[in-house]
């Protein structure tokens, strides 16, 4: 039986809503298993290497996969530009779990894709959205363009801007901000209402 474009952006919203709720759930785990993990001091990437290493980088390499694979069913829906958006979403965050931080600069790609593309994909949603969500996918993109580039100048001058957070408080905003974001665009895939 063949799938409508209304069953194929369901199924989609079903997957990113999934994906959200999995990655957060595990990186929690992850962190109170970490000895010591501190939330101002640890980027989340910590929890990649070590013994949370398993926990982290197979929830990580899960959330792409079910990214990747509601961009199938994005694409079936007729939504091309949210199909490449998180087609390339998944991709990063599948290759975050794929190449821990030891591993330098792949690591650091594929986070700066997963962060920077989740930021552009909620401004881009901006004209998806109706009403007071498309302002919140603008604030939403917004804020993670800006952390992403505070990130860039911290390290670029040296500096630690952070505004009493801590690089891994900051981060987490940004991780956060985001996963809210996928969230809200999951579940109105999953409604129809987008």
């Amino acid at each position: 039986m063949k799938m409508t474009k209304r069953e194929a952006s369901r199924t989609a919203g079903r997957l990113i809503i999934i994906a959200a709720i999995e990655v957060v759930f595990f990186i929690l785990l992850a962190q109170h298993l970490y000895p010591g993990y501190s939330l101002t001091n640890n980027y989340i990437s910590d929890l990649g290497v070590g013994g949370t290493a398993p926990i982290f980088n197979l929830a990580m390499q899960l959330f792409g996969l079910l990214l990747i694979t509601s961009s199938y069913f994005l694409c079936k829906s007729g939504r091309k530009y949210a199909s490449v958006a998180f087609f390339i979403i998944g991709l990063g965050g599948f290759c975050v779990g794929t190449f821990p931080e030891t591993t330098g600069l792949p690591h650091i790609v594929s986070a700066l894709i997963t962060f920077d593309g989740a930021s552009v994909t909620a401004l881009g949603f901006y004209k998806v959205f109706k009403g007071y969500l498309s302002y919140y996918s603008l604030a939403a993109g917004a804020v993670g363009i800006l952390i992403t580039f505070l990130f860039i100048f911290n390290i670029a001058a040296g500096t630690q801007i952070t505004f009493g957070l801590g690089h891994g408080g900051i981060e987490e905003i940004l991780f956060y901000d985001e996963l809210l974001w996928a969230l809200i665009a999951g579940f109105y895939f999953a409604t129809g209402r987008v």
